[in-house]
């Protein structure tokens, strides 16, 4: 019987729930059953979403878990799973009012960092800062190419930074 409890660590766990009189009177037939019976659940088989979470908050024990698939529950265990587990509880709502506080902030931040981003990157493609030329070394030279000499070096005054 130990043997049949190690296949699979769900069942093994279902098992260990079992008083110990009552598993002491299972058959190895009965178990088999009773594995197989289990194990042909919808509800343990993989969902096409399976997203398991337990956010590394020191001190809080908690786990977030988000499922998704194709509904193959009747209408009417859908029904009963909506009286089961409730959306509008308390701790879901404080749940989502966090989670959307949270949400916009972040995306307020994201966005406006974008925002500035950009601007300044259009801001300096506008602006010009005049700066020297190393190549140019006379004025004579500077002035025919337009810019202005000024301490033995050759400004321009309509440099792009972006250049």
């Amino acid at each position: 019987m130990r043997q049949l409890k190690q296949l699979d660590p769900v069942f093994e766990e279902l098992f260990t729930q079992i008083q110990p009189e009552i598993k002491d009177t299972l058959t190895t037939e009965q178990i088999i059953a009773i594995r197989k019976a289990f194990s042909s659940n919808t509800w343990t088989r993989r969902h096409s979403l399976d997203l398991r979470v337990k956010p590394p908050i020191p001190g809080l024990r908690f786990y977030m878990v988000l499922l998704g698939g194709v509904e193959q529950r009747s209408k009417q265990r859908s029904q009963y799973g909506k009286v089961l587990y409730p959306l509008w509880t308390p701790s879901n709502i404080i749940f989502l009012i966090l989670f959307l506080m949270i949400l916009s902030g972040c995306s307020l931040v994201i966005f406006s960092s974008l925002l500035s981003s950009f601007s300044s990157i259009s801001h300096s493609s506008s602006s010009v800062s005049p700066t020297s030329i190393p190549w140019i070394f006379d004025k004579s030279e500077c002035e025919h190419t337009g810019r202005t000499w000024e301490d033995s070096k050759c400004w321009d005054s309509e440099h792009n930074p972006m250049f």
